[in-house]
């Protein structure tokens, strides 16, 4: 076996261009066919990620990239609870003082700094306070002896055949709470569908020269955010452009 000793950037253009289309011609979905396609409202969930203080307004992991999430996120969920849709998630990053996540990301989102609190504007909406909270110490809750897979379970076995799930980041929480649901389903054989809309779910961008200048890794947020959305479509999430009403 030899290696290709062409940079990156020559021999993936094709597959650059590629991606960039991909995501221009993702097509939209609306609520109701949703709805319909599970049977009803009650054959509909809803998981949203990590849109907490620490990502969204506070912190040095927050990014308005994110913060613009709250407000969408939170009218499609209430057009949600107003068609009869009653079983919402809401994960959030809530750490120990000593997390081991933090080697790689820094501290953030700590136990009781609220940074680990959901927004306010979606806190105060109609479905937060009998949304299920899935606090969770690391990217995945599927990974955690918490509460978010008996709740899949309970939900799938009783009748939920569809669940959206949003928020960020596209490349870490929710990549993980999305393909978790996919994994989870294929294992089982269930007929689950996980959609993605990709208007309301985003990652970071830390450019490679602001990322040079404090010693930490780059992250490329457009590049990322259409590389996962990509991942999750290949994968068997169903990536839509959004959901309307």
């Amino acid at each position: 076996m030899t290696s290709d000793a062409t940079p990156l950037a020559t021999r993936s253009a094709a597959f650059l261009a590629y991606l960039d289309g991909y995501v221009q011609d993702l097509q939209p979905t609306t609520l109701d066919g949703l709805i319909a396609s599970a049977g009803g409202p009650e054959g509909v969930a809803m998981v949203v990620v990590d849109l907490v203080g620490g990502f969204c307004t506070e912190g040095a992991l927050a990014t308005p990239r994110l913060g613009n999430l709250v407000g969408p996120v939170g009218d499609l969920y209430d057009a949600g609870w107003e068609a009869g849709v009653r079983r919402f998630a809401v994960m959030r990053d809530a750490h120990a003082a000593n997390a081991p996540e933090f080697a790689a990301f820094g501290p953030h989102c700590v136990v009781g700094s609220g940074e680990d609190k959901l927004e306010p504007d979606l806190a105060r909406r109609p479905w937060a306070a009998d949304a299920l909270d899935v606090p969770k110490n690391n990217l995945s809750a599927f990974a955690e002896d918490g509460p978010f897979r008996p709740w899949v379970e309970e939900c799938v076995a009783s009748g939920t055949r569809v669940i959206v799930v949003t928020g960020g980041c596209t490349d870490l929480c929710l990549y993980h709470a999305a393909l978790g649901l996919r994994l989870w389903a294929n294992a089982r054989n269930q007929s689950l569908r996980v959609i993605v809309p990709a208007n309301l779910a985003d990652t970071y961008d830390l450019p490679v020269e602001v990322a040079a200048g404090i010693g930490i890794m780059p992250h490329d947020g457009d590049l990322i955010q259409a590389m996962f959305l990509y991942h999750l479509h290949l994968n068997g999430v169903e990536v839509v452009s959004e959901i309307t009403r």
